[in-house]
């Protein structure tokens, strides 16, 4: 019986980290012909947060960073769920995080 509670509570502890882990960001791509747009540049990792999922600024700026995330976030995702626009330094998905919520996707055209 103890060995059955300690593998439910290690399995717990794995579930819940990475279900913290932040999402990592990736190159976007336009549709079906996979060209790379605004160089590669990357936007910094989404995180979980009370409201959903949020890429800031501030968050890790992982490889291939640059100052076009805000509007490639924007023309992929749709407009920012804050409302506030880039003023803030992020950007709010509204719903899910695509794949994990493909609706999120508004513009299929960029991947």
């Amino acid at each position: 019986m103890i060995s059955r509670r300690t593998s439910l509570l290690a399995l717990s502890a794995v579930i819940t980290a990475a279900a913290a882990t932040p999402v990592l960001s990736h190159p976007h791509k336009v549709g079906r012909n996979g060209q790379v747009i605004a160089n590669g540049q990357n936007h910094p990792a989404f995180t979980m947060s009370d409201s959903g999922f949020i890429s800031c600024d501030t968050n890790r700026l992982l490889p291939g960073y640059g100052p076009a995330w805000y509007g490639l976030e924007t023309a992929h995702h749709g407009p920012d769920a804050t409302g506030k626009g880039k003023s803030d330094g992020c950007y709010q998905i509204e719903g899910g995080l695509s794949p994990l919520n493909p609706a999120s996707d508004r513009n299929p055209a960029i991947d």
